[in-house]
């Protein structure tokens, strides 16, 4: 009976297709998790790119409110925030004012954070 089995090549086909269309499936499996992989780092990137034009665009409004005082640049208020909304993503600018400004300077520094 072993004998039969081993001259038997009429499932050879079958098995050689199911191989074949397996090794494909795992190819087009790989490569749509790298497309997926690639919009997600592309979308984090723009976030990236949209939070430092807010950072930079809100200065304007950080400096609103300054005064010059005593030959120093004083800000009202230590702390401003400004919120923006793009692409239904909520974008916060949070600026700690009155820092230490450059060294040798009569200059008052700012940190600003973008929270989205």
């Amino acid at each position: 009976m072993l004998r039969l089995l081993h001259k038997n090549n009429q499932g050879v086909v079958f098995v050689t297709v199911v191989l074949i269309i397996l090794a494909m499936m795992i190819l087009t499996v790989s490569v749509v998790s790298l497309n997926v992989t690639q919009v997600l780092r592309t979308s984090g990137e723009i976030k990236n790119i949209q939070a430092q034009y807010i950072a930079q665009g809100a200065i304007p409004y950080l400096y609103n409110g300054w005064t010059y005082t005593a030959g120093q640049w004083k800000a009202s208020s230590d702390t401003r925030t400004y919120t923006e909304n793009l692409d239904g993503t909520v974008f916060t600018v949070i600026a700690n004012l009155n820092r230490p400004g450059l060294v040798g300077y009569n200059t008052s520094g700012f940190l600003v954070n973008v929270v989205y």
